[in-house]
């Protein structure tokens, strides 16, 4: 009787983590397959990974001070879909997770490619939910430097 409940009580300890961490794989995919679709311009993919109501922002400048701008998802990805060529390649490094339920929240350290070229890059912080379908964007905001040293 004893070794029955030590088992089940270490099945129960580790399940929790081990959920978990499949959780934060998952989130993580999702992103990442987002920037698949942005580099190989399958706006098909993309939509099928932000939720309907997504935000993007991003802090731009405006007469010299910080501005928070709003970017509406659906324009960003028809402006991937029309590019020609390869399209921006942002690579992602060090995701930090944290997932409770049907919400996650990610950070990320990124750098945004054009072919051989580093063109900017900072960190995404992205609000995902866990809707009917699986894990989706609702919201990411980014900062954007180019005082880049590649890691990738």
């Amino acid at each position: 009787m004893r070794m029955a409940f030590a088992t089940v009580a270490l099945a129960l300890a580790f399940a929790g983590p081990a959920r978990a961490q499949s959780e934060e794989k998952a989130v993580v995919q999702a992103i990442t397959r987002l920037f698949d679709g942005m580099r190989t311009r399958d706006t098909a993919l993309m939509r099928s990974l932000m939720a309907p109501e997504a935000r993007l922002l991003g802090i731009g400048t405006e007469s010299g001070q910080p501005k928070l701008q709003t970017i509406d998802p659906s324009l960003w990805i028809a402006s991937v879909g029309r590019g020609s060529g390869p399209g921006a390649d942002e690579k992602i490094f060090d995701p930090i997770v944290h997932v409770d339920g049907n919400i996650a929240q990610v950070w990320v350290y990124y750098e945004l490619w054009l072919g051989t070229r580093l063109s900017h890059c900072g960190y995404d912080a992205f609000f995902m939910a866990k809707l009917a379908d699986g894990w989706k964007v609702a919201q990411v905001a980014d900062t954007r430097r180019t005082d880049c040293t590649p890691r990738g």
